[in-house]
C-alpha cells in the first residue's frame, strides 16, 4: 500500500512538472533526510509547493509528502537594497508515511535568498501536526533552481 502511495505522490509530482517554476533539493534535519519539491507562483505574493522527503531510519525509510500555499513576498518591494530576500510563511496538508501513514497540517516559516534570477537558497522551519495526535518539527536547507 506505501508503495501505491508514494508512486502515485511522485506522478503527481512529476505531473506538476510540466507548469512548475522551480525545482527545490532539500536536506531536513533532524531526523536526517533528503527531499526533492517543485514550486510554482500563483500571483505576485502567492506561490504553491509541493515536496516529499525521504529520511532513512534503521526500522526502514519514512517519507513525508506535503502541498502548500506560501505568502513569499519580496522585500525588494519595499526598499530597493533588500532585493532577493524572501521572507515566507504559510501550510496545507501533508502525509508522513512510516509504518502506519498519517495525515495532518503542515506549517513552513522561512527565508529564501535569491543569489541570480535563476538561483536561491532557503531556511525553513517546518512543522507537522498529525490529526491522529503526532507532531514532527523539523528545520529544512536547501536550493531552489529556476
Amino acid at each position: 500500500m506505501r508503495k501505491i502511495v508514494l508512486v502515485l505522490a511522485l506522478l503527481a509530482l512529476g505531473t506538476g512538472a510540466l507548469a512548475q517554476r522551480a525545482v527545490s533539493f532539500r536536506l531536513s534535519l533532524p531526523p536526517a533526510g533528503l527531499g526533492l519539491g517543485l514550486e510554482a507562483p500563483l500571483e505576485r505574493n502567492l506561490a504553491f509547493r509541493g515536496f516529499v522527503d525521504m529520511n532513512p531510519l534503521p526500522s526502514g525509510p519514512s517519507f513525508l509528502a506535503a502541498g502548500e500555499l506560501l505568502f513569499k513576498p519580496d522585500l525588494g518591494q519595499l526598499d530597493r537594497d533588500l532585493r532577493g530576500i524572501r521572507p515566507y510563511f504559510g501550510g496545507g496538508l501533508a502525509g508522513r508515511f512510516a509504518g502506519p501513514g498519517e495525515v495532518g497540517l503542515h506549517l513552513s516559516l522561512g527565508v529564501e535568498f535569491l543569489l541570480d534570477a535563476r538561483t536561491g537558497i532557503f531556511l525553513d522551519g517546518e512543522y507537522f501536526y498529525a490529526f491522529g495526535g503526532g507532531r514532527l518539527a523539523r528545520t529544512v536547507i536547501g536550493a531552489n533552481l529556476r
